[in-house]
């Protein structure tokens, strides 16, 4: 594999981010008012019982799941439905390069982008606002890993609802249905250790808890063993 070949791909999709940098400051706006809607819904539900472990974990963990969803969260079928609209899917295929690895190093390249515009000013809010606090320089070295293997998840499930693109033509009602299964599933939306029973098996069973809960369960020491 020609490793530099596929780096242009990486650069392309950085470019291609910084071109559009009004839809992240817009998505970076969209998190911010999540956390605060999540914020004042957990907090009324604390103050009607209590929370395993209460308001300040809770907000820690979907602190940490909107760094992560921003940035490993992918549009790939996006990149796919624009290409066939077009036509111009047929330069990727012509080319003697793989159309998965053509397409994995331009979503890594947007990956990076969203990190730098999204994730991080969504961490720094939630350390200014929520109380979200670093952990030690081994436990964040894991995240890093986590959060490199939950992009490899994510784009495997992503690549492979794209193909559908090639039949639908039409690419956002299937990014759609992959995202709302993706949030539901992943522990983006809530924290998926307040599940009962049965359905914390049902949900760690499937792949898409490895897709957020995973990174933000080694974030806040929960698969360490240390404290937070």
């Amino acid at each position: 594999m020609h490793l530099r070949k596929y780096l242009e791909f990486t650069r392309i999709g950085i470019r291609e981010g910084s071109a559009y940098r009004f839809n992240a400051v817009m998505a970076l706006g969209t998190s911010i008012l999540y956390l605060l809607l999540y914020f004042f819904i957990w907090s009324a539900i604390d103050e009607a019982g209590s929370i395993q472990g209460g308001l300040g974990q809770v907000m820690a963990y979907l602190v940490i799941g909107q760094l992560v969803s921003n940035t490993v969260f992918m549009n790939t079928e996006e990149f796919f439905g624009e290409r066939i609209r077009r036509g111009t899917i047929v330069n990727e295929l012509k080319r003697p390069m793989s159309l998965r690895l053509q397409t994995y190093f331009y979503e890594i390249g947007w990956a990076c982008f969203r990190f730098v515009t999204r994730g991080l000013p969504v961490f720094i809010f939630g350390m200014l606002f929520f109380d979200v606090s670093l952990p030690g320089l081994s436990t964040l070295a894991l995240f890093g890993v986590s959060m490199f293997l939950s992009l490899n998840l994510v784009f495997s499930f992503a690549y492979i609802t794209s193909m559908l693109v090639f039949w639908t033509k039409i690419d956002w009602s299937v990014r759609m249905a992959r995202n709302v299964i993706q949030n539901l599933f992943s522990g983006v939306m809530f924290p998926l250790y307040l599940l009962p029973g049965t359905l914390e098996t049902v949900f760690n069973a499937l792949p898409f808890q490895s897709m957020a809960d995973g990174p933000i369960s080694i974030y806040l020491m929960q698969q360490t063993g240390e404290r937070h």
